[in-house]
């Protein structure tokens, strides 16, 4: 088993081996919030029917589908990711909130739309190039760097020659 172990370490050629899928029971998941977020605007705005239908747990899950869905597209299909930190995306949602939102009476859905929109364009770039370099890290970090080639003297004007006296 210890030379099963070794050989494991070996092929990965690396520092640490992150190239193999991780042990399923190492708890590394974080835990799934049911929360939605409604107190989001307590102490600027008063709760508006556009507040709570905005922080609700069903936009919360359709950003979240949103994101996943831009990362994939604008890899080309490679990079499938998980659901993001739920508190990261409600500060950002509540920060967008803030900034753009009209709070207008009527048209709820039409504002909902807009503002998912703000939120996806803040954060599908982002993922991705954060999902392009963890990618890049776990290649580093797996394999061993490879040594640069002695330099070679290419040039032969002006070489030295040997000459006989005899």
């Amino acid at each position: 088993m210890k030379f099963f172990i070794c050989q494991e370490y070996m092929i990965a050629n690396g520092r640490i081996n992150i190239l193999q899928p991780p042990n399923p029971l190492t708890l590394q998941e974080k835990p799934i919030y049911t929360s939605s977020y409604n107190d989001a605007m307590t102490g600027n705005w008063s709760d508006t029917p556009l507040s709570r239908a905005f922080f609700s747990i069903e936009n919360q899950q359709i950003l979240q589908n949103g994101i996943r869905a831009g990362v994939y597209q604008q890899s080309s299909g490679k990079y499938i990711i998980s659901q993001q930190s739920i508190t990261d995306l409600k500060m950002i949602m509540r920060a967008l909130f803030l900034e753009h939102s009209a709070n207008r009476p009527d048209h709820i859905a039409d504002q909902i739309r807009e503002l998912n929109e703000y939120v996806l364009n803040y954060c599908i770039p982002r993922v991705f190039s954060e999902a392009k370099g963890y990618l890049k890290y776990i290649q580093d970090a797996s394999t061993l760097v490879v040594p640069l080639a002695r330099p070679i003297h290419a040039s032969t004007d002006k070489t030295l020659e040997l000459k006989s006296f005899f």
